[in-house]
């Protein structure tokens, strides 16, 4: 299970890689590219990382459906949080949780309310604690 688990990771970043790579707009020696290549791969991977860390972090301290309502976007150190949150949430407070994920050093938050007739989802668990309902 682990060794299969590796052998995905590793082919994902070497297709990655070859992706980056391929489509770079750098003129010059191949290593240059596969450089450039490289420094394109782990921001994209550090972007999306951040943001899943702004995501949990505002599910977890707001118990909110961050997967279904409420997504991040992270980009050189600035995340943009967007999505529909539950009637009443202060998004001083929303922007506030995000820009103490280590990273972030601004955050912009563009939500709105849900509407009532979107329900949060049930938790699979009987003892997970459920979103609020508006």
């Amino acid at each position: 299970m682990i060794k299969s688990g590796i052998t995905v990771l590793l082919l994902l970043g070497l297709g990655g890689f070859a992706y980056f790579y391929f489509s770079a707009d750098v003129s010059g020696s191949r290593s240059d590219r596969a450089k450039a290549a490289a420094k394109s791969l782990g921001d994209a991977v550090r972007d999306k990382g951040v943001a899943e860390l702004v995501e949990v972090r505002l599910k977890t301290k707001f118990g909110i459906d961050a997967t279904r309502f409420v997504h991040a976007f992270f980009d050189d150190g600035h995340v943009v949080v967007y999505g529909m949150v539950p009637d009443g949430l202060d998004t001083g407070a929303l922007q506030a949780e995000a820009a103490k994920v280590p990273g972030v050093s601004d955050a912009t938050v563009l939500v709105e309310t849900r509407p009532g007739f979107i329900q949060p989802l049930k938790p699979i668990r009987k003892n997970a604690p459920a979103s609020p309902s508006p």
